[in-house]
């Protein structure tokens, strides 16, 4: 089984906010009772309700973006692709992209988050409508955390790091 882009979390959020003290409060525009989870996102904090998730991010969250925003890198230029080549052929191993050897050279939305994009790999054409050269990577920024997919062999593994800044500012090279 492969590994899957993992469910977001509200408890490595900065906005979570448990509230501990027993005695209740005004605060951030709302009542605050001890035991109650709240998002500090907005100038208003806002309390979660009995049918939000008690892990997962909720629907409402700020930081998510919808549409989330859909990325493809590749390699600079060609020497960079060379590089890789000859590396990963010296050494006899898959090597893990860097973000330094790569350039932005497509920005769009997509209503998939990285969850559902990973569960329709299959048909990556029809939505990306682009054909990926090997060694891209494609990023789906839900905005709580990026999603990274490197494409190699005809098909995707699942990145957990990628220098997404450092590629974003490099310049695709002819």
């Amino acid at each position: 089984m492969r590994e899957a882009p993992r469910k977001p979390v509200c408890s490595v959020c900065p906005y979570n906010l448990h509230y501990s003290d027993a005695v209740p409060k005004r605060a951030m525009g709302v009542m605050m009772h001890l035991g109650e989870r709240f998002c500090t996102g907005r100038k208003k904090a806002r309390r979660f309700k009995r049918s939000d998730p008690q892990v997962y991010v909720p629907q409402w969250c700020p930081k998510r973006k919808s549409p989330c925003e859909l990325r493809v890198y590749t390699f600079k230029n060609a020497s960079e692709w060379w590089l890789h080549t000859m590396l990963e052929r010296d050494l006899g191993r898959r090597l893990t992209p860097d973000g330094v050897r790569y350039a932005l050279v497509r920005e769009s939305v997509t209503e998939l988050s990285p969850r559902a994009f990973w569960d329709r790999l299959e048909s990556y054409q029809d939505i990306l409508d682009v054909s990926l050269e090997p060694y891209s990577v494609v990023e789906i920024d839900d905005g709580l955390k990026p999603a990274f997919f490197y494409y190699v062999d005809g098909g995707f593994t699942l990145l957990h790091s990628f220098d997404a800044e450092t590629a974003r500012k490099n310049k695709k090279e002819d």
